[in-house]
């Protein structure tokens, strides 16, 4: 069972559906319950290491989050390869870049804030819990992305929720509220049982002034106990759009509540790990998801199925299944290169990841690397995926955790670093690379 994707009240459920959990336990520290709730992020008082300080644009960096006690990012600079700046923050969090800003986004405190261009301060934040709970759901909005369209204006999705929260980026807020927030509550699905919508991950698309969100529309009320596997129902995952013109919802003309594309796949991966990616020379968006298990009817459950990587043509509208990986564990990190370069990794925690190259063109996987972060991205002038790696001593007790950069041409393994987190005995959250 994959750690960082696991929460104190539903852990099993979470983590076969492929979502972070705000946990309420000790495993994390959460923001005090005083007033809107603040980012509590701050810079790590341990010195960072001799040869840091990088030029004025701060050079190639490798963001990292870490979980365990509480939060924490680690900037690694790969040109001095060392840690040029740390930040801590309560609860879980994950790093993303849209736009021309960087945020972080700490799901167990339903916050949104904007980093420096160093990754080691925060410069606002925005609250973004709202008042719209469903009834018996979920106590936290549980934000998971946001997509910046302007540098005014960015859309927060929210996992628990059925409304997207819109932010002004460039206001000097502290715990400031969403400018608006834009309702999807009329596309719930009869099936779905939860009341949410589940959404996972999106994508800008400048040319049509759309921001095309992925609709997961699981139950997780069907999570079936003793393997915790999501059961599949009568819902279907699905694409819609908004109009960032006027933010209404734009009628794709597809077969799904209010004109969405309805996909194959069955439970998206989130878009933090590439499970939602635009791919722009495309003209498509392409989607991972884990599929979920049928019920035999009778109390037992059936074998894996839509454990796709497909694709939706912006043009017409239309699913295309590219990779029908049910033969293959819980889907990772997928990163997009070109139109035949991919990366995806399959695996629910180390040591038992494994990362693929693959050929969008081809429906079959190409070779395995022999060895890969956990969590990674990519690095298009090095032609390399870089990010942090778990090791583990002989008597299986963890080892330390290196940050690694894999040549994608042969699959050589260079070692660029050890121990970027302050932190252990915790999980690995995200990387980002800045180039």
């Amino acid at each position: 069972m994959r750690a960082r994707n696991v929460c104190i009240l539903h852990a099993m459920a979470c983590a076969f559906l492929g979502i972070f959990c705000a946990c309420d336990g000790d495993d994390v520290t959460l923001a005090p319950d005083a007033g809107p709730p603040k980012s509590d992020a701050t810079v790590d008082q341990t010195a960072p290491d001799a040869g840091d300080a990088g030029d004025a644009t701060f050079g190639p960096r490798l963001a990292m989050t870490y979980l365990a006690t509480h939060g924490e990012i680690a900037s690694f600079a790969t040109q001095s390869q060392a840690v040029a700046s740390r930040l801590s923050f309560p609860g879980y969090g994950v790093v993303q870049r849209s736009g021309s800003d960087t945020f972080l986004v700490e799901t167990s405190a339903d916050v949104i804030a904007k980093l420096d261009g160093a990754l080691g301060s925060v410069t606002a934040s925005w609250s973004v819990a709202g008042t719209d709970a469903i009834d018996g759901g979920e106590s936290y909005a549980d934000p998971v992305q946001v997509i910046e369209t302007a540098a005014n204006k960015a859309y927060v999705l929210r996992f628990n929720r059925n409304a997207i929260a819109v932010i002004d980026p460039s206001a000097a807020a502290d715990a400031g509220a969403p400018a608006s927030m834009i309702d999807l509550s009329s596309l719930v699905q009869g099936a779905d049982g939860d009341g949410v919508v589940d959404m996972v991950g999106g994508a800008y698309d400048a040319t049509r002034h759309r921001v095309y969100v992925v609709l997961g529309n699981v139950d997780i009320g069907t999570v079936q106990p003793p393997s915790y596997a999501l059961l599949c129902v009568a819902t279907h995952m699905t694409l819609v759009a908004i109009d960032t013109t006027n933010d209404t919802l734009v009628n794709l003309g597809g077969s799904g509540p209010g004109g969405g594309v309805v996909l194959n796949g069955y439970n998206p991966q989130m878009a933090y790990y590439g499970g939602v990616t635009l791919d722009a020379a495309g003209d498509r968006i392409l989607v991972v998801s884990f599929g979920c298990n049928p019920s035999d009817g009778d109390g037992g459950i059936g074998a894996i199925q839509q454990r796709f990587v497909e694709a939706v043509s912006l043009a017409s509208n239309t699913t295309t299944t590219l990779l029908d990986a049910t033969s293959q564990d819980d889907p990772n990190v997928f990163r997009y290169i070109d139109a035949t370069h991919a990366i995806i990794q399959f695996g629910d925690f180390a040591p038992y990841i494994t990362t693929y190259a693959w050929d969008p063109t081809q429906s079959t996987l190409g070779p395995a690397f022999a060895t890969g972060p956990d969590v990674f991205d990519y690095d298009p002038a090095g032609a390399r995926i870089l990010g942090p790696q778990s090791t583990f001593a002989q008597d299986g007790g963890a080892g330390p955790t290196n940050v690694i950069a894999v040549a994608l041409g042969d699959g050589g393994v260079t070692v660029l670093g050890q121990n970027p987190f302050v932190q252990s005995a915790g999980y690995l959250g995200n990387a980002v690379y800045f180039p």
